[in-house]
């Protein structure tokens, strides 16, 4: 399992290469909306993570099995509100949330892969 730290630091790497990102397209004269929309994919991307590092050991230990039904159905709300109301009513490009999505999930996945060996032996 991840470590909270570790998933910290790399959430936090995440957003600032997304800020430098995002700055850069707009330098470049990308639309708002795409902007808008990579804003959109790092939220809708980080959330999952961050949320299920928290309650996956709470599971695990057999407690807060309610907690983690409410909160699953709290965050597919989350996303539906946030597409409906970023995609669907135009406000942010659809591209955008794709490119914030995967931004996101290259940094964790590569942050966990090339993590020291050190702190994967202390995690096991």
């Amino acid at each position: 399992m991840i470590d909270n730290a570790l998933l910290k630091r790399l959430l936090i790497v995440a957003a600032a290469l997304l800020v430098i990102s995002a700055g850069a397209a707009s330098a470049f004269g990308a639309p708002l909306a795409f902007v808008g929309g990579m804003g959109l994919g790092f939220l809708l991307g980080a959330v999952p993570v961050a949320s299920w590092a928290w309650v996956a050991p709470r599971i695990l230990q057999g407690r807060s099995r309610a907690l983690a039904v409410v909160l699953l159905f709290l965050k597919l709300g989350f996303y539906a509100g946030a597409l409906y109301l970023g995609v669907y009513k135009n406000l942010v490009s659809p591209v955008g949330v794709l490119v914030g999505m995967t931004a996101v999930g290259t940094v964790l996945i590569l942050g966990i892969l090339l993590r020291s060996p050190a702190s994967a032996k202390g995690a096991a």
